[in-house]
């Protein structure tokens, strides 16, 4: 009796939510309607218990069960610890397990009506529950090795669902470039995995936190582990250069792209979260982080201004938000890139879900009093958004003193605040309107600062705390953050009258592009895979010779 009562519960029950997903997908797959229909009813109540198990396992760790659980260990060769099935019990499991099958759930409930007559949907929906199942491995592990294996497993089970309709050339092309950068990220943490493994001794992420505090000093080996890991977070995270897979990958069926980009994509971010411990005490790698990040927000944030499809700019949207994300983990404000991992989820998820419906919201029309905005104007609505939030930080607490990294927070937060209002200087209300639009900004503002704050407070035993001293290095980085956040709300507003004539369509053209960096990836990636459009294809041509569909059938 007493085993069984110190017997890890949430821990079981976090550890079953991939294996129900995975033993849904166990079945082979059939023609016919009837076959189908109980592929994806087999896999939405997979996706359904997996959501169950997660809000069940955050209800026993709440009531105090919070030991992990170690289900089996294969010791690697070497001395570098063992691969462990183990599952973290956390704070920040709990967080991401439910949002991961929060997101599934409804991806499976959609799929269902978006795929309707597909001949191919039981094939859809076992390859849905694999990388699923192995996603929710990734979230729950414990164990570096564990965790590295299960982002592997997950990569090969998406390539096939990137590649659903394997008759579309750009799907090939953009599945395979896809494919370069996720392998070298793989290889990143395995090389990771083993440099941590043979100087700690131990790959459980709680192992490897206990020495990153124990040191005073790393050896060379733990400081390439750190930048292995940063590497495979950027390639990941689809970071600029190697952007340009997540943007042509929508040739997969929509349902495939949230879950791409509400989920899967945020691996990156989730491994650098996981070792936060070890890479604020490595400190440098996490500047590389910071630079790439912000690279890519500035440089997207642009072309995404320039994108006429919708899912285009969804993606560009994604890339950017991404980068923030690895913006505000290079500056050491992890707790608050879980809050952006959160929201953003939620958002893509319904984004993509629901962009069928974003060209009927363009076609509502505009309002018609529009007026210009001035460098005055705009400068003063700056100054006092930022004097506003400024003191909204100090009343709820935030000490920019102790945590110098707010800094950039307060000032990127004031930016969004002047940018509500200067859109109701635009459209003309009236001075009631502007102060209504001045009250909602605060409001805002005043919610965003207490949602970091609780996110401090309830995920900060899991992660890496806000850096307390201000460095040349790290004060140099929060400078450059905010003058980029500057200029990029500038360009929006003032600025966009020095940019008429030639000159601004020659910009817009080199934006809508993509700087065309993406082009020499794409004749790269051609060169090593010549011949890879034309197999898919015949191979596309069997399989649908070998699943024939009549007008009865579907």
């Amino acid at each position: 009796m007493n085993t069984l009562t110190n017997w890890p519960l949430a821990g079981t029950l976090l550890a079953l939510m991939p294996l129900l997903l995975l033993i849904a997908a166990i079945p082979a797959t059939a023609a016919g309607v009837a076959a189908a229909s109980r592929y994806r009813r087999r896999v939405r109540w997979a996706a359904i218990g997996a959501l169950t198990l997660a809000i069940a396992a955050t209800v026993v760790f709440l009531a105090g069960d919070r030991a992990p659980l170690t289900l089996a260990a294969l010791p690697l060769p070497g001395d570098i610890g063992a691969l462990a099935l183990s599952i973290q019990v956390d704070q920040l499991t709990m967080a991401l397990a439910v949002l991961v099958a929060l997101v599934v759930t409804l991806i499976a409930r959609y799929s269902e009506k978006y795929l309707d007559g597909d001949p191919q949907q039981a094939r859809f929906f076992r390859l849905l529950a694999l990388t699923a199942g192995f996603f929710l491995l990734v979230v729950i592990s414990a164990n570096l090795a564990l965790f590295t294996l299960a982002i592997i497993l997950t990569g090969f089970s998406l390539h096939k669902l990137l590649l659903f309709y394997p008759d579309r050339p750009r799907a090939v092309m953009a599945t395979h470039k896809k494919s370069l950068f996720s392998r070298s990220a793989d290889a990143c943490l395995v090389g990771a995995t083993l440099l941590i493994g043979h100087q700690v001794g131990s790959l459980q992420f709680d192992a490897i936190a206990e020495w990153a505090h124990a040191q005073n000093g790393m050896p060379m080996g733990m400081h390439a582990a750190a930048f292995l890991i940063v590497l495979a977070a950027i390639l990941k995270s689809a970071q600029f250069p190697f952007h340009g897979w997540l943007l042509q990958v929508m040739e997969a069926p929509t349902p495939v792209s949230a879950l791409m980009h509400a989920g899967i994509v945020y691996s990156g971010a989730i491994i650098v979260l996981r070792t936060s411990e070890f890479l604020a005490a490595q400190g440098s790698a996490l500047f590389l982080l910071a630079i790439m990040g912000l690279l890519t927000l500035v440089i997207a944030s642009l072309v995404m201004l320039t994108q006429t499809a919708v899912k285009s700019s969804l993606a560009w949207s994604t890339t950017g938000q991404l980068g923030f994300m690895l913006l505000e983990l290079g500056l050491g404000l992890f707790a608050l890139a879980l809050l952006h991992l959160v929201g953003h989820s939620l958002y893509k998820a319904h984004a993509f879900l629901a962009a069928g419906s974003i060209p009927d919201q363009l076609r509502q029309p505009k309002p018609a009093a529009r007026r210009r905005v001035g460098f005055g104007t705009w400068a003063v609505t700056i100054v006092a958004s930022l004097a506003l939030t400024a003191a909204l930080a100090a009343v709820l607490g935030l000490s920019v003193s102790h945590e110098p990294a707010l800094i950039a927070l307060i000032a990127i937060v004031a930016l969004a605040v002047a940018q509500l209002v200067l859109k109701a200087i635009i459209v003309a209300p009236g001075a009631a309107g502007i102060a209504r639009a001045a009250g909602l900004a605060a409001i805002m503002a005043a919610v965003y600062f207490a949602l970091h704050e609780a996110f401090v407070t309830l995920f900060g035993p899991t992660v890496a705390g806000i850096p307390d001293t201000l460095t040349p290095a790290y004060g140099l980085m929060l400078a450059l953050t905010t003058i980029s956040f500057l200029f990029l709300a500038w360009l929006q507003g003032p600025g966009r009258e020095h940019f008429n004539g030639s000159g601004r369509k020659g910009l817009f053209v080199h934006l809508y592009n993509g700087l065309y960096v993406d082009l020499l990836v794409e004749r790269a990636a051609h060169r090593l895979w010549p011949h890879k459009v034309g197999q898919h294809r015949s191979r596309h041509d069997a399989l649908k010779a070998q699943t024939p569909v009549t007008t009865t059938q579907y």
